[in-house]
């Protein structure tokens, strides 16, 4: 995307609340007129950012940019910058009309002017003719609406939206996703948007900061974050996997071969690895496969413990020799092996992600099989 105008940049972000560090030299772009999604688990210091980037909150150090020009010393009302809260924040005594023109009649627009504009903006969230209600009349879905409604009518260079849906219910949830997304791609605007729920970024994003403790773990499309994670948190964030730590032993001009605790499994000759290299390898469920009988290139033994139906696909536990909990997907129409049933777990070689690590756990993970870290699923 670096062909696209920038119309966020934060370079060297720091922010600090006394001695504990929030956001620690936080680097990233945003282009305009994309849809960037914050992702992280609560307190990762994705709000901290959407704060400072609207204003509310001041860098400890660092630089915030704007369509190039520097606004970290600009108070909220002087960025191009709108914000949709969680929780709304509309006016409960006022009309739905009054609530979407505010910004305008904070603005000096005469009432006149107003009202074809709000008409107008009513009806680019579908709820044209809903102008005279109070807000007690309206459902959830429809607030929210109202609130983003409010927050486009001034046409912001950039729209920020701090878990605007979470408060509504799954359904709600789904529609919601889809009329923002719709929004985005009809006005333009540079969204900036901020989850925790991984499948919400994944469905509306066209890239995604995954961030961790206040750092930038990866940032990237969604295919890219899910397909080629460049860490185990990211990895373990973006849907499910299952991580083996292990220790390259042999490489030849076809494969390379990695010992785990639970035995050995096989890499293409094109991971850039070396002999005795410790390696993390994340193979996602539905590229897991169980046989009966030994594959060329694995020796994985698994037993099969249970199986859970979640509509169109399975999800089954395989359970290896030291304890851990491998999990497998497959469509819901597929025959499963029974359970109790003994095998061997094995993928295409294609399928398998290497990340590289120099942690001190991992080292003691494969030189020490006792070492009580193999026997947890995830992280780094």
């Amino acid at each position: 995307m670096t062909d696209m105008k920038e119309m966020i940049r934060l370079s060297s972000i720091k922010k600090n609340y006394g001695d504990v560090k929030i956001i620690k030299d936080l680097n990233f772009t945003v282009y305009e007129g994309e849809f960037l999604t914050m992702l992280g688990p609560s307190g990762c210091g994705k709000t901290t950012t959407l704060r400072m980037i609207a204003g509310f909150e001041e860098p400890t150090s660092g630089e915030i940019m704007l369509n190039e020009k520097p606004v970290s010393n600009l108070p909220p009302y002087k960025r191009k910058i709108n914000t949709v809260f969680q929780n709304y924040a509309l006016f409960p005594h006022l009309t739905v009309a009054q609530n979407v023109g505010f910004g305008l009649k904070m603005a000096g627009v005469p009432k006149v002017k107003r009202g074809p504009q709000v008409e107008k903006m009513l009806k680019l969230v579908q709820l044209e003719g809903y102008g005279n209600r109070k807000l007690d009349q309206l459902s959830g879905g429809q607030k929210q609406r109202i609130a983003i409604a409010r927050a486009l009518i001034n046409h912001p260079q950039v729209l920020l939206l701090d878990e605007p849906l979470s408060a509504l219910d799954l359904k709600l949830r789904k529609q919601m996703q889809l009329e923002l997304k719709r929004l985005q791609r009809k006005l333009g605007i540079t969204f900036v948007y901020v989850t925790h729920d991984q499948e919400e970024a994944l469905m509306m994003s066209d890239r995604i900061a995954v961030m961790n403790k206040g750092h930038l773990e990866q940032i990237a499309d969604p295919r890219t974050l899910y397909e080629q994670p460049k860490t185990c948190f990211v990895a373990n964030f973006i849907g499910e996997s299952n991580i083996f730590y292990g220790k390259v032993s042999e490489i030849t001009k076809t494969d390379t071969k990695v010992t785990i605790e639970n035995g050995y499994l096989t890499l293409q000759s094109d991971k850039p690895v070396f002999e005795k290299q410790i390696v993390n390898i994340v193979i996602r469920p539905e590229k897991v496969k169980f046989s009966t009988t030994e594959v060329p290139g694995f020796h994985i033994p698994a037993t099969v413990a249970e199986h859970y139906y979640a509509g169109n696909v399975n999800k089954s536990v395989l359970r290896l020799p030291n304890g851990m909990a491998l999990k497998m997907t497959s469509a819901g129409d597929q025959k499963l092996p029974e359970i109790g049933k003994s095998g061997f777990v094995y993928w295409e070689l294609a399928d398998a992600i290497l990340i590289k690590t120099t942690s001190d756990d991992v080292f003691k993970a494969v030189d020490n099989p006792d070492f009580s870290m193999v026997n947890q699923m995830g992280g780094d």
